[in-house]
Parts: structure tokens; C-alpha cells; sequence
């Protein structure tokens, strides 16, 4: 998508085009899910350092999956935006799908992000999974560092 501004000054016109394209992060590290609470107890699991290469101030989308057990009340959050917090019923299904819209604005930052998955009550867990974050960047393509080793 291509966002056109255009200034009159006098006769003239000054025209700025700016592109942005769609992006996403999968955090590989909750491909094979995660339980909250953890082993050792804890009751949210932290995940720092995203990052969101030229991200914009537009709203974004995240995306992740529930399997729960008991009646949990869960919450995720990014940076300083709560994005979730629900209490599952005996009506909900076990496993779920959800999306949250995270709010347009200084949300997301490019870098040195953190997610975070909460959960209480009483002998309850959720295992959240398959994190996905959409986002719009005014970055069109992104440098990947290549690794050499030598022998």
C-alpha cells in the first residue's frame, strides 16, 4: 500500500509518497506450545526482545491458541497494552483460536518489545501456542547479516 500526502505551498505542490507493507512475527518458540503456569510455578511466561522492523502506528493484529483446563482467567499483554483478559466457563470449548486487535499508536516499538502471558486460578493452566503477530512497516524489505564461517 503506498500513502500519498500532498502539501500546497503557493503554486507548488510537494508530493510524498511513503510505502508500507504488511509484516508478520511468528515467535518459533511457541510453535509447540507453552503451560502456564509453568514448572517452577510461575504464574505469566515473559517473552522479550521482539522486534518489529519499520513498524508504523497503525494497529496491528496477534494471533495464538488455547488449550485450557479448569476455569482460568488469563491475560496477554505487549509492552504497556493489556490485550486479553478472560475467564473461561464450563461452556467454552477446550482448545480455541483467538486474534486481539493491539491498539494503533506507540504500541509496538521496532525493538526490545515483551509479550506476556498471565494465568490464575485455583488448580486451572493454559497452554497457549502459534504466537503471531501481523503489523504494517514502512520498511519494504529488511537486511538479513549473513554468517560466514571460515574452515
Amino acid at each position: 500500500m503506498t500513502t500519498i500526502k500532498a502539501i500546497k505551498s503557493g503554486t507548488h505542490t510537494v508530493v510524498l509518497e511513503e510505502t508500507v507493507v504488511t509484516r508478520y512475527v511468528a515467535l518459533a518458540e511457541t510453535a509447540g506450545g507453552f503451560t502456564v503456569p509453568g514448572p517452577d510455578g510461575s504464574s505469566d511466561r515473559h517473552f522479550f526482545g521482539i522486534e518489529f522492523p519499520g513498524v508504523t502506528e497503525s494497529a496491528s493484529v496477534i494471533y495464538y491458541r488455547t488449550r485450557h483446563t479448569g476455569k482460568p482467567t488469563f491475560t496477554v499483554r505487549i509492552n504497556q497494552a493489556q490485550l486479553t483478559k478472560y475467564t473461561f466457563t464450563d461452556q467454552d470449548p477446550p482448545e480455541r483460536t483467538w486474534h486481539e486487535i493491539v491498539p494503533a499508536g506507540p504500541t509496538l516499538m521496532a525493538q526490545n518489545n515483551e509479550l506476556i502471558f498471565g494465568v490464575s486460578g485455583q488448580g486451572a493452566a493454559v497452554t497457549f501456542g502459534d504466537v503471531v503477530i501481523f503489523y504494517t512497516s514502512s520498511e519494504i524489505t529488511i537486511p538479513i547479516p549473513i554468517v560466514l564461517k571460515g574452515d
